[in-house]
């Protein structure tokens, strides 16, 4: 899903650019043709970008070129909420790639005046992008921790050791005491969840899950079950980046609500302008 912004005398005109797949696989994109009408005119241009497939990669590098081809004078900025493989931040088993190293790398070359991301999954990435700013989950969680359910208080559980510094960091920032870790173990050969544990006691009060990226879900099906062990308090779910690449059928059985920035399931309008939303 994209869309363009050219700033023309200080007043953003946004328009969304035109995509096209020839019977051969390749991708062709035209930018709108209100915006190459006065495209001459642009201070610079700002593409959003949330990419959910290699056809949507192959789009932003052809609407970089397209753009400049217009007004090479014109710096280009790059929002892209979610990074494409950032979740391949190392490499597991010998032969692999580095995923997250190969897409950045990508990105650089195209020389993108800013490069802003949401809740990166990692340090990693934002390592290895070159002019980049970062945008935490602070603002859309705070949105989330408005819902009625939580006026009496909140447990913010972070599912895995990776996710526990993150959501230690949005406690403190929004002011939530208390907070819980889970502990999970992954083959890493096939990436299956083996185990997953909840160490400590829950709080008598709600317990909302906080993590940036919901994919298949098993990640939060798994502690859901595991929370049931320790708590009969009323589940809940966030994540920056919904994914939900197995539909939310059997997550909405687990959870009583499920909160997203960026829900990939909605309509491209909708997915445009990012809120923490319930989502069911």
């Amino acid at each position: 899903m994209f869309s363009i912004t050219a700033v023309i005398e200080g007043q953003g005109q946004t328009g969304t650019p035109a995509a096209f797949k020839f019977p051969g696989g390749e991708m062709q994109v035209t930018v709108p043709a209100a915006l190459r009408a006065q495209a001459d005119a642009a201070r610079e241009f700002r593409i959003h970008a949330l990419l959910k497939s290699a056809d949507d990669v192959m789009q932003l590098l052809l609407l970089t070129d397209a753009l400049r081809r217009l007004n090479p004078a014109a710096p280009v900025h790059l929002d892209m909420p979610y990074v494409p493989y950032a979740r391949q931040d190392r490499v597991c088993n010998p032969g692999e790639a580095l995923g997250a190293a190969v897409f950045c790398k990508l990105i650089n070359d195209q020389q993108y005046a800013t490069v802003t991301i949401v809740e990166p999954h990692s340090d990693v990435t934002p390592a290895l992008l070159q002019r980049v700013r970062v945008v935490d989950a602070a603002a859309f969680l705070k949105k989330a921790l408005a819902a009625p359910a939580f006026a009496q208080g909140v447990t913010l559980m972070a599912p895995d050791a990776g996710a526990r510094k993150r959501v230690q960091a949005l406690a403190k920032a929004l002011g939530v005491a208390d907070v819980r870790y889970a502990e999970k173990v992954r083959d890493p050969l096939t990436g299956r969840i083996t185990e997953t544990r909840v160490p400590d006691d829950i709080p008598a009060q709600p317990v909302l899950v906080v993590d940036d990226i919901c994919d298949g879900g098993r990640t939060f099906l798994e502690l859901a079950a595991a929370l049931r062990d320790r708590t009969g308090q009323p589940l809940y779910l966030y994540v920056t980046h919904g994914i939900f690449s197995k539909g939310l059928a059997e997550l909405k059985s687990r959870y009583a609500e499920i909160f997203t920035a960026y829900d990939w399931t909605a309509t491209e309008g909708a997915a445009s302008s990012p809120a923490a939303v319930r989502v069911n």
